[in-house]
Protein backbone atom coordinates (compact mmCIF):
# COMPACT_ATOMS: atom_id res chain seq x y z
CA UNK A 1 0.00 0.00 0.00
CA UNK A 2 1.45 3.34 -1.08
CA UNK A 3 0.73 6.37 1.06
CA UNK A 4 -0.05 9.47 -0.92
CA UNK A 5 1.36 12.73 0.42
CA UNK A 6 -1.32 14.94 1.93
CA UNK A 7 -2.95 17.31 -0.53
CA UNK A 8 -1.64 20.81 0.05
CA UNK A 9 -3.85 23.85 0.13
CA UNK A 10 -3.46 26.29 -2.70
CA UNK A 11 -1.59 29.50 -1.94
CA UNK A 12 -1.44 32.96 -3.41
CA UNK A 13 1.93 34.28 -4.46
CA UNK A 14 1.65 38.01 -3.84
CA UNK A 15 3.96 40.89 -4.65
CA UNK A 16 3.49 43.76 -2.21
CA UNK A 17 4.93 47.06 -3.46
CA UNK A 18 5.19 50.28 -1.48
CA UNK A 19 3.64 52.64 -4.03
CA UNK A 20 5.77 55.53 -5.32
CA UNK A 21 8.93 54.21 -3.63
CA UNK A 22 12.08 54.74 -5.66
CA UNK A 23 13.92 52.45 -5.77
CA UNK A 24 10.97 50.13 -5.34
CA UNK A 25 10.43 48.66 -1.86
CA UNK A 26 8.67 45.31 -2.23
CA UNK A 27 8.11 41.81 -0.81
CA UNK A 28 6.98 38.53 -2.38
CA UNK A 29 4.99 36.30 -0.04
CA UNK A 30 3.08 33.05 -0.16
CA UNK A 31 -0.16 33.04 1.82
CA UNK A 32 -2.88 30.40 2.15
CA UNK A 33 -5.75 30.66 -0.33
CA UNK A 34 -8.09 31.00 2.67
CA UNK A 35 -6.40 34.16 4.03
CA UNK A 36 -8.66 37.00 5.19
CA UNK A 37 -7.71 40.64 4.75
CA UNK A 38 -7.15 40.96 8.52
CA UNK A 39 -4.70 38.06 8.32
CA UNK A 40 -3.08 39.58 5.23
CA UNK A 41 -2.62 42.82 7.20
CA UNK A 42 -0.52 40.88 9.73
CA UNK A 43 1.47 39.24 6.94
CA UNK A 44 2.19 42.61 5.31
CA UNK A 45 3.23 44.14 8.64
CA UNK A 46 5.69 41.33 9.35
CA UNK A 47 7.02 40.85 5.81
CA UNK A 48 7.59 44.58 5.29
CA UNK A 49 8.95 45.20 8.77
CA UNK A 50 6.29 47.63 9.99
CA UNK A 51 5.53 47.85 13.72
CA UNK A 52 1.69 47.73 13.55
CA UNK A 53 1.27 51.13 15.22
CA UNK A 54 -1.47 52.54 12.99
CA UNK A 55 -4.83 51.77 11.43
CA UNK A 56 -5.08 50.17 8.02
CA UNK A 57 -7.56 49.57 5.24
CA UNK A 58 -7.86 47.56 2.05
CA UNK A 59 -9.51 48.80 -1.10
CA UNK A 60 -9.98 47.79 -4.70
CA UNK A 61 -8.96 50.56 -7.10
CA UNK A 62 -8.17 54.20 -6.33
CA UNK A 63 -9.91 57.58 -6.36
CA UNK A 64 -13.65 57.75 -7.04
CA UNK A 65 -13.95 54.14 -8.22
CA UNK A 66 -12.47 52.56 -5.10
CA UNK A 67 -14.28 49.85 -3.16
CA UNK A 68 -13.37 49.59 0.54
CA UNK A 69 -13.06 46.00 1.75
CA UNK A 70 -13.87 44.81 5.26
CA UNK A 71 -10.99 43.02 7.10
CA UNK A 72 -13.18 39.93 7.63
CA UNK A 73 -13.45 39.42 3.87
CA UNK A 74 -11.32 36.68 2.33
CA UNK A 75 -8.67 37.80 -0.13
CA UNK A 76 -10.35 35.69 -2.83
CA UNK A 77 -13.66 37.54 -2.24
CA UNK A 78 -11.98 40.96 -2.36
CA UNK A 79 -10.21 40.09 -5.61
CA UNK A 80 -13.52 38.99 -7.15
CA UNK A 81 -14.95 42.49 -6.49
CA UNK A 82 -12.42 44.23 -8.69
CA UNK A 83 -11.39 41.92 -11.48
CA UNK A 84 -10.06 44.84 -13.53
CA UNK A 85 -8.63 46.87 -10.63
CA UNK A 86 -5.70 46.47 -8.28
CA UNK A 87 -5.93 45.72 -4.56
CA UNK A 88 -4.40 48.36 -2.30
CA UNK A 89 -3.46 48.36 1.38
CA UNK A 90 -3.05 51.66 3.21
CA UNK A 91 -1.12 51.66 6.46
CA UNK A 92 -1.18 54.85 8.54
CA UNK A 93 -3.57 57.03 6.55
CA UNK A 94 -1.97 60.21 7.93
CA UNK A 95 1.40 59.28 6.41
CA UNK A 96 -0.16 57.54 3.42
CA UNK A 97 1.88 54.34 3.19
CA UNK A 98 0.04 52.91 0.17
CA UNK A 99 0.89 49.35 -0.90
CA UNK A 100 -0.16 47.81 -4.22
CA UNK A 101 -0.84 44.08 -3.95
CA UNK A 102 -0.38 42.03 -7.10
CA UNK A 103 -1.42 38.38 -7.35
CA UNK A 104 1.46 36.83 -9.29
CA UNK A 105 0.34 33.21 -9.12
CA UNK A 106 -1.91 30.67 -7.47
CA UNK A 107 0.41 27.91 -6.34
CA UNK A 108 0.79 24.72 -4.43
CA UNK A 109 3.58 25.34 -1.92
CA UNK A 110 6.64 23.24 -2.77
CA UNK A 111 7.72 20.21 -0.79
CA UNK A 112 11.25 20.07 0.56
CA UNK A 113 13.63 17.14 0.39
CA UNK A 114 12.59 14.04 2.34
CA UNK A 115 9.26 13.32 3.97
CA UNK A 116 6.45 15.43 2.45
CA UNK A 117 4.53 15.65 5.70
CA UNK A 118 7.61 16.94 7.52
CA UNK A 119 9.02 19.32 4.91
CA UNK A 120 5.98 21.22 3.69
CA UNK A 121 6.72 24.91 3.36
CA UNK A 122 5.09 26.73 6.26
CA UNK A 123 2.71 29.49 5.30
CA UNK A 124 2.85 32.39 5.31
CA UNK A 125 6.40 32.84 4.07
CA UNK A 126 8.45 35.53 2.36
CA UNK A 127 10.37 34.39 -0.73
CA UNK A 128 11.90 37.61 -2.07
CA UNK A 129 11.99 41.37 -1.75
CA UNK A 130 14.10 44.49 -2.02
CA UNK A 131 15.05 47.50 0.10
CA UNK A 132 14.50 48.12 3.81
CA UNK A 133 11.13 49.09 5.20
CA UNK A 134 11.06 52.79 6.08
CA UNK A 135 11.13 53.48 9.82
CA UNK A 136 7.80 54.32 11.44
CA UNK A 137 7.14 58.04 11.77
CA UNK A 138 9.09 59.17 8.71
CA UNK A 139 6.00 60.64 7.05
CA UNK A 140 5.12 58.59 4.01
CA UNK A 141 7.18 58.05 0.85
CA UNK A 142 8.04 61.74 0.44
CA UNK A 143 8.88 62.21 4.11
CA UNK A 144 11.03 59.08 3.91
CA UNK A 145 13.06 60.61 1.06
CA UNK A 146 13.60 63.71 3.21
CA UNK A 147 14.54 61.48 6.16
CA UNK A 148 17.21 59.71 4.08
CA UNK A 149 18.63 63.06 2.92
CA UNK A 150 18.78 64.33 6.51
CA UNK A 151 20.42 61.11 7.70
CA UNK A 152 23.31 61.83 5.31
CA UNK A 153 23.54 65.59 6.00
CA UNK A 154 25.97 66.24 8.86
CA UNK A 155 24.92 69.93 8.78
CA UNK A 156 21.30 69.09 9.62
CA UNK A 157 20.45 70.49 13.10
CA UNK A 158 18.99 67.10 14.10
CA UNK A 159 21.81 65.04 12.58
CA UNK A 160 23.23 63.74 15.90
CA UNK A 161 19.76 62.76 17.15
CA UNK A 162 19.01 60.99 13.84
CA UNK A 163 22.33 59.12 13.93
CA UNK A 164 21.74 58.12 17.55
CA UNK A 165 18.26 56.79 16.75
CA UNK A 166 18.77 55.41 13.21
CA UNK A 167 22.54 55.14 12.82
CA UNK A 168 22.51 51.48 11.76
CA UNK A 169 19.61 51.90 9.32
CA UNK A 170 20.58 50.96 5.75
CA UNK A 171 17.82 51.61 3.17
CA UNK A 172 19.41 49.18 0.70
CA UNK A 173 19.28 46.12 2.97
CA UNK A 174 16.46 43.60 2.99
CA UNK A 175 16.89 40.07 4.34
CA UNK A 176 14.38 37.45 3.17
CA UNK A 177 15.35 35.12 6.02
CA UNK A 178 14.61 37.80 8.62
CA UNK A 179 11.19 38.53 7.08
CA UNK A 180 10.33 34.83 7.03
CA UNK A 181 11.52 34.48 10.62
CA UNK A 182 9.17 37.30 11.67
CA UNK A 183 6.30 35.60 9.84
CA UNK A 184 7.01 32.25 11.47
CA UNK A 185 8.31 33.40 14.86
CA UNK A 186 5.28 32.14 16.71
CA UNK A 187 3.91 29.13 14.87
CA UNK A 188 1.03 28.73 17.30
CA UNK A 189 -0.12 32.26 16.54
CA UNK A 190 -0.13 31.54 12.82
CA UNK A 191 -1.82 28.16 13.19
CA UNK A 192 -4.61 30.03 14.96
CA UNK A 193 -4.44 32.90 12.47
CA UNK A 194 -4.76 30.64 9.44
CA UNK A 195 -6.95 27.84 10.78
Amino acid sequence: MTLEPPELPSAYQLKIVLADSEPEIWRRVLVPFTVTLAQLHTVIQLAMGWENLHDYRFQIGLATEKITCEPTKKLSEALALGTQKALYYTYDADSGWLHRIEVEALETPPLGEGSPAKDVVSLPTCTDGAMACPPEGTGGVWGYEDFLDRLEDSNDPDYLMLIEKYGTFDPDVFEVAAATARLQADENKFYQLFS
